[in-house]
């Protein structure tokens, strides 16, 4: 995505702030009068968190780790993470129980370079996981590989299918299923501004384009359309048999495709989509969601029945200093209907989704961070409409909330520190179970507030 948890304030706060407390003057006489003239300090109500932390954790073993993409099922969780064992970098993939109680750790290889960890994911109740390699014919020079494996309780299985990529820059890619059982991978790739035959390194232009894959086959086609400078593909299956498929499109403010980078033009960020077949051609037009002029920075795809979901994190804030936007997108026929979430205070860190292993179930949370670094979670009814007020949840503050198990199981990346004292040798994340009741409002609190001078 442990936190402490928020306790009550003292109710003479706010009479210590005012210098009164009961105190009289130096003499011991009678209080002065403006102490007696002055106003009690106003009591009001304060929300109180809803998480708490379980005693139930898991260390991820190795040294240096670093994680990625979570999955979550009936079965257990899939965590995808690069770490140092035995002095050696290696990419794995942790499986654990839903209580944690029993786990395995699954090798996938050497990692690359800055290749991302595995990604593992869930179709049905079969573990995959997807991952880079370097292509045998050049090293790795000009191609990479995206495989897409099985994965055993303790050992990688079956390769499933292998996606021949470009080896640029982005290594951002998404894979799915559908309900039949189909798979598609989607990437992105800088297009060529020249063809190389000289057998030097080949050359980019700024503008980015998608590629779809069928799983199981060799055939690849561009998705997004020329106009478009596209990054960050994201699928989500869709009722019928084949996909949706979305991404962030990119325009300079002064020029077409220029690069962003720190010092230069800020870019205008939007979503677009489109419906695919299962075989991964369009079976509908690109079509764009939310403003030209925004900022998006990520988004996420949910159904809601035969519609779609599109929750996009808007950095472009009402005003100085007032923090992104969640704004939701409701797809629906030929309409787009849009409606904030979180309507401002939205950090830099990115929101999400909190993957569940009940997909079909209609609570849901959106956990994300404010501009001071506090988590927040908001819960989510059917078709992710918010379902209750947003709270602040500081045992979760410092966390990274990872997935989450009905009816009111959380799961989040924590860090523990090794050896005692006030220096620790080291610190390893580890995984932690939290309790987070969805039926109810936070509570309320009685808390002194001073009065205005």
């Amino acid at each position: 995505m442990s936190r402490a948890g928020l306790g009550i304030a003292v109710l003479c706060t706010g009479l210590a702030a005012c210098g009164s407390c009961g105190k009289g003057d130096a003499g011991g006489g009678a209080p002065s009068s403006s102490a007696s003239s002055a106003s009690p300090s106003p009591v009001v109500a304060e929300l109180l968190p809803r998480c708490r932390g379980e005693a139930e954790r898991l260390a991820i073993p190795g040294e240096d780790v670093t994680v990625g993409d979570v999955a979550i099922g009936a079965a257990g969780l899939l965590v995808g993470v690069i770490r140092v064992d035995g002095g050696k970098r290696v990419a794995s993939v942790v499986r654990a129980s839903l209580d944690l109680a029993k786990s395995s750790v699954v090798d996938v290889g050497p990692p690359l370079g800055d290749d991302p960890p595995p990604s593992p994911r869930w179709n049905g109740t079969t573990a995959y996981v997807s991952f880079f390699a370097r292509h045998p014919s050049d090293a790795g020079a000009k191609h990479r590989e995206l495989r897409v494996a099985r994965l055993e309780p303790t050992a990688l299985g079956k390769l499933e299918a292998t996606v021949l990529q470009q080896a640029d820059e982005s290594t951002a890619f998404d894979v799915a299923w559908n309900e039949a059982g189909a798979g598609l991978a989607a990437w992105d790739e800088d297009a060529p501004l020249k063809v190389d035959r000289d057998g030097g390194a080949p050359a980019y232009e700024g503008r980015g384009f998608v590629k779809v894959q069928a799983l199981g086959s060799e055939a690849r086609r561009v998705a997004s359309p020329e106009s478009s400078d596209a990054e960050s593909p994201r699928l989500l299956a869709r009722p019928g048999g084949g996909f949706w498929l979305g991404w962030l499109a990119r325009r300079s403010e002064e020029s077409a495709y220029a690069v962003e980078a720190p010092g230069e033009t800020r870019a205008f960020r939007w979503v677009e989509i489109v419906a695919l077949d299962a075989k991964g051609e369009a079976a509908g037009p690109v079509r764009r969601v939310a403003s030209e002029k925004g900022r998006a920075a990520s988004f996420e795809l949910a159904a809601s029945g035969a519609d779609l979901v599109v929750m996009v994190q808007d950095e472009a804030a009402a005003a100085d200093g007032a923090g992104a936007r969640i704004v939701r997108h409701l797809v629906s026929g030929d309409r787009v209907e849009s409606s904030d979430v979180v309507d401002g205070g939205v950090g830099q860190a990115l929101a999400e989704i909190v993957p569940t292993s009940s997909p079909g179930d209609a609570a849901r949370w959106l956990a994300w961070t404010d501009t001071s670094e506090r988590v927040h979670m908001t819960p989510l009814a059917a078709g992710l409409v918010a379902s209750g007020r947003a709270a602040t949840e500081p045992s979760l503050d410092g966390a990274r909330v990872l997935a989450a198990h009905p009816p009111d199981v959380l799961y989040a990346l924590v860090g523990a520190s090794e050896g005692e004292g006030e220096a620790p040798q080291r610190r390893r994340p580890e995984l932690r179970r939290f309790v987070c009741p969805t039926g109810s409002e936070p509570t309320t609190a009685p808390r002194s507030r001073p009065p205005a001078p």
